[in-house]
């Protein structure tokens, strides 16, 4: 029996806004999250411009946030936020929930590299580490810390396939739900690129952004024709992955269903070039219509594409012309927008807020703008994109990712429920704290203040 898995939470943690509503509110009216950079030294980098989570305070997330934060590094505190946030929105009581089949799936591209780099000088200069060293140096150290913090016993996983890890973790968890193997799964993309280090390399292979340090704000140009490169950023987002039927038994309201997930490889003794890479269709082509045959739909069926988009010159290209290849004669028909105008690319981070985005297109009936599309290129193929938010009857997403070097594709169908669940009031309550514990209220929309949450223990 293959069970049907159901997207019930989502939480975005990102540069134009955290939690729900003010992360969609932003989203679909073209407010970008670009501005010079913070969280590290910048002045030798040609690339000046980042995509930062502007104000970030775990302690807003947790109880004692502000003293968990000083040995947590970044990449993991901006999933434990979006956890509590995608936890919060599902209205879910853990305490009503199997631990055991309860499980943590956390997609990451280069973990915590700026962690490693920094105890590197530290070795080097002192000849010794702290204990923590051997936990938080690891890419698996947010999925423990997920799976400790709020008692999750089941399952706990960690996939890293570069852009692609924050989708890839909702489709690899998505195969275990419908597997039977868990019941539900909190599902984690995170990545903090603003690191010296990833900013040198991504410099020295030509794939940032330099003609807009000036104006930050132009400086993402999906499938425009002035586009000079990424944004680089930080960013996580956490989405609640239930069976349906866990789903139903609690009431829960249902964002989307995930109606098919597929990954292709370029394969072909295929090697990395930053200039000159085969611009080979055929891999994304299949990672598109493998999903969407999965999901028992034709092309034409789709309403959206949230595609990867993120203003390189030559993937941009690359993923224009596959969708139009792809679509064929829907091309003019199906709606397709870059969310990264506005959030940049930033690992795993980036594809996991593709999902939440989706999600919320599914639950808005509305399509976000691709900003700064002055002059759609050409090149790109003859694309549906809108400068401007759209109204629509939105019912089919697709979510396509594109891991750096064009090495790797993954794509994800969503559709949304046959009608809009409201969450019903009482049933269940999420323990915020043993102290804090207010009912749910009876409204579409749900927008009771976050309260910090304490960390969960057996009773």
């Amino acid at each position: 029996m293959t069970h049907e898995v159901v997207v019930t939470g989502i939480g975005p943690v990102s540069a134009i806004g955290c939690g729900r509503n003010p992360f969609w509110d932003a989203l679909s009216s073209g407010q970008h999250g670009f501005g010079p950079i913070t969280l590290c030294d910048a002045s030798a980098s040609p690339s000046k411009i980042a995509a930062e989570v502007k104000a970030f305070s775990l302690g807003d997330y947790v109880v004692h946030g502000e003293v968990m934060a000083r040995r947590t590094p970044r990449t993991v505190q901006l999933a434990l936020a979006a956890g509590v946030l995608a936890l919060h929105d599902a209205e879910i009581d853990l305490d009503g929930c199997d631990p055991e089949r309860f499980g943590v799936f956390v997609g990451t591209s280069i973990g915590n590299l700026d962690v490693i780099v920094s105890l590197n000088d530290r070795l080097t200069r002192s000849g010794t580490l702290p204990p923590h060293a051997a936990f938080h140096a690891f890419n698996h150290s947010t999925a423990c810390v997920l799976s400790s913090f709020f008692n999750i016993r089941g399952p706990m996983h960690t996939t890293s396939s570069g852009c692609n890890s924050g989708l890839d973790a909702v489709g690899q968890a998505t195969r275990m739900i419908q597997a039977g193997a868990v019941e539900a799964m909190l599902v984690v993309g995170t990545d903090c690129e603003v690191v010296p280090e990833v900013i040198a390399a991504l410099n020295a292979s030509g794939s940032l952004a330099t003609r807009y340090n000036d104006t930050p704000g132009q400086a993402s140009r999906p499938f425009e024709v002035g586009r000079d490169g990424n944004v680089i950023g930080e960013g996580a987002a956490a989405v609640l992955l239930e069976s349906a039927e866990h789903a139903a038994r609690r009431g829960a309201r249902v964002y989307a269903r995930v109606a098919g997930y597929h990954v292709a490889s370029a394969g072909q003794n295929r090697q990395y070039s930053h200039d000159q890479p085969e611009l080979d269709l055929r891999p994304a082509v299949r990672a598109m219509a493998g999903a969407v045959r999965e999901a028992g739909w034709q092309p034409h069926d789709l309403d959206v594409v949230n595609a990867n988009g993120s203003s390189s010159v030559l993937y941009d290209r690359l993923e224009g012309q596959a969708l139009s290849e792809f679509l064929g004669e829907a091309s003019v028909a199906v709606r397709v927008h870059s969310q990264k105008s506005m959030l940049g690319q930033h690992g795993a981070g980036s594809s996991a807020l593709q999902v939440v985005g989706a999600c919320l297109s599914l639950r808005r009936r509305m399509v976000p703008p691709t900003i700064n599309l002055d002059v759609p290129d050409p090149a790109c193929g003859p694309l549906r994109l809108s400068a401007t938010a759209e109204e629509a009857p939105v019912r089919r997403a697709l979510v396509h990712s594109i891991g750096l070097g064009g090495f790797y594709y993954s794509a994800a169908a969503l559709e949304a429920p046959p009608q809009r669940q409201v969450a019903k009031t009482g049933l269940q309550q999420v323990r915020w704290s043993e102290d804090h514990n207010p009912k749910f209220r009876p409204a579409e929309e749900f927008t009771r203040p976050l309260t910090p949450w304490e960390p969960r223990f057996d009773p």
